[in-house]
């Protein structure tokens, strides 16, 4: 699937008509700056309510690493995540991490993770929730969609980390399945991008495991250059949103 087919026929996102507290939900730090950045610079810049909800630890990306053990990567991509967020708007104290073990999140039992998120949720209910779509292609992001959805009747949007690279054709929406909105990157491009930069553990820092997870500069370089991509499913609780 061409990102230019899915721009051209999608509705361009209107940032004002979004109610908050928007919460945003990332299985994994760098989610939300690859595939929200844009969008959550610009609810900050509105004065809307951002929280963020992290997940997993983030600790299997090196698992050959001994400078990196695991409890120290979880630690490090910790800091990385709210270091990003804090360059999107989003203060530490807005933020929740909630621990379940990177690349393992379908072994979770779903109930517990609707638990836990929904502890996490009453800090601020939420308006609006910002999660991986559904089918976006990486196990955890596709164990996250159920069981946050259990936890709220707010409305949510799906966001792309992963579709528009390594998705297949079924991955995406049908189109009773989901309305697709867009929403260009700039100007918050700089701001994007710095975010992403905080997560230097995905970026080449770790130096002792070849066969470690790194973000490829040119998927960087798409993410930031944008738009990204929102879907609204069908039967679910709907706003205005373009």
């Amino acid at each position: 699937m061409e990102l230019s087919s899915w721009h051209a026929a999608s509705s361009e996102l209107d940032v004002a008509r979004l109610p908050g507290p928007v919460w945003v939900v990332a299985p994994h730090p760098d989610d939300e700056a690859l595939g929200c950045g844009a969008l959550i610079a610009a609810l900050s810049d509105l004065g809307t309510e951002v929280w963020a909800l992290l997940l997993t630890d983030g600790g299997f990306s090196h698992p050959g690493s001994r400078a990196y053990p695991r409890e120290r990567l979880a630690v490090a991509r910790l800091a990385e995540w709210r270091a990003g967020l804090a360059a999107l708007g989003v203060p530490a104290e807005r933020t929740h991490a909630l621990g379940f073990p990177d690349g393992a999140l379908a072994a979770v039992p779903p109930a517990e993770i609707t638990q836990a998120v929904r502890r996490a949720f009453a800090a601020a209910p939420p308006a609006l929730v910002l999660l991986p779509w559904r089918r976006d292609p990486h196990p955890d992001h596709r164990a996250a969609w159920n069981p946050v959805l259990a936890t709220t009747a707010a409305p949510v949007l799906g966001y792309s980390v992963w579709l528009t690279e390594r998705g297949a054709e079924a991955d995406w929406p049908a189109p009773t399945e989901a309305a697709a909105l867009h929403f260009p990157t700039r100007p918050y491009t700089t701001r994007k991008a710095a975010a992403i930069a905080a997560h230097a553990t995905q970026l080449g820092a770790v130096t002792d495991d070849p066969s470690g997870f790194t973000l490829a500069p040119e998927m960087v370089g798409r993410a930031v250059a944008g738009p990204e991509l929102y879907f609204q499913p069908a039967g679910t609780r709907t706003l205005k949103l373009s």
